[in-house]
């Protein structure tokens, strides 16, 4: 009996296909089993996730959902060849002008097994549905949170960086509960545009925009160039002025060499002068001083001790005397001495005054002695 019943099962799993017997899940796959039974029989969503490769021995009433666990992508935005606008992400800015977003969200499978139970039972049940429902989350969370924005905060990257973080916790927060993780959400081109009732796309805002751009960017390229150009001067101003700077400290180099040389000059020269008046003064207060003792009581006789001095010195033999006449014919006499005896002359004439005057001294001591014994 056993027999015959394992001989039935086999030939129905033969008959049920590619569904039935022992299937491996690939290497990014996560299932989930499902058994097509009545519950009392243990039918329904089974709670354990199949894991990555696992091998699951599938029955004829059983079915694996499958749930690729790698990275994926949802991109808005990308024309066509058309310019087909529903391609974008279409919502309003803040102060009323409708802007076109083109928006790129990551998002993945995890394998938490309540999660992706609870996808099963309430949500998709393949990749393909998980990507319409993160579709649909994304679209509405993006045109919610960027409607946010003014129209100038579309230009300032931080505010749409700011703005693509509330993007991205909200549908976390929304997707999370069923095991869908948003990993990011990239906000890329914007365009102001908007959609007529015939289909046709009104761009003439965004065509503004452009020129406004435009001219904003040669305007920059203008200050960029104009700052170069300002930097290129400041960078020859500073040369120059280096070079003006090295000049004025080799001049004043030269100057202070110049005035320690001339004042140097001028305290050796004013030295020189200062001993020379040193020297003139005492000279003539020698001579004032020699004219006051010629000019006193001996000064003849220091007189002609002098003149015999300069006669010695000069070593003359002889000296003449120019000895005139009265005569009508003014005749000239010339009268021949001998030095040598005018010297002796001389000297014998100072002798005997000099003896004359101790005689005289001589005298009168005693005189003096005379007085004093009288006196007595």
């Amino acid at each position: 009996m056993l027999t015959r019943l394992f001989v039935v099962l086999s030939f129905a799993f033969i008959l049920t296909g590619c569904d039935t017997g022992v299937q491996q899940l690939a290497p990014s796959e996560v299932g989930v089993l499902f058994r097509k039974l009545p519950p009392i029989a243990g039918g329904g969503i089974s709670q354990k996730v199949i894991n990555r490769g696992q091998l699951v021995v599938v029955w004829p009433w059983d079915s694996i959902y499958r749930f690729d666990t790698r990275l994926k992508e949802i991109a808005w935005g990308q024309r066509v060849a058309d310019s087909n606008a529903s391609d974008f992400v279409q919502t309003r800015a803040l102060d009323g002008n409708e802007v076109m977003l083109a928006v790129k969200v990551q998002y993945s499978i995890a394998d938490n097994s309540q999660a992706i139970a609870k996808l099963v039972n309430e949500v998709a049940v393949d990749d393909e549905e998980i990507r319409k429902i993160v579709f649909a989350v994304g679209r509405a969370d993006i045109r919610t949170y960027m409607n946010e924005l003014r129209t100038a905060s579309f230009f300032d990257n931080r505010q749409k960086f700011e703005a693509g973080e509330k993007v991205k916790q909200a549908m976390q927060e929304r997707l999370k509960p069923y095991g869908i993780i948003i990993h990011n959400v990239n906000l890329g081109e914007h365009r102001f545009e908007r959609i007529l009732p015939d289909g046709t796309i009104d761009s003439s805002y965004q065509e503004r925009i452009n020129e406004v751009q435009t001219l904003e960017q040669q305007t920059q390229r203008e200050k960029l160039r104009k700052a170069t150009v300002e930097a290129d001067k400041e960078r020859e101003y500073n040369n120059m002025q280096a070079a003006v700077n090295r000049e004025l400290a080799e001049a004043e180099g030269f100057k202070r060499q110049a005035q320690l040389e001339g004042d140097g000059y001028y305290a050796a020269k004013a030295n020189e002068a200062k001993a020379i008046l040193a020297a003139g003064q005492a000279e003539v207060e020698g001579m004032i001083k020699q004219i006051a003792a010629f000019a006193g009581a001996g000064g003849r006789s220091l007189l002609k001790l002098e003149i015999a001095k300069q006669l010695k010195a000069g070593d003359s033999k002889f000296l003449t005397f120019d000895q005139g006449s009265a005569s009508a014919t003014n005749s000239v006499g010339v009268k021949k001495v001998d030095l040598n005896q005018l010297a002796e002359q001389i000297g014998l004439f100072e002798g005997l005054k000099e003896s004359s005057r101790k005689k005289s001294a001589r005298k009168d001591d005693k005189e003096g002695a005379g007085d004093d014994n009288f006196a007595k």
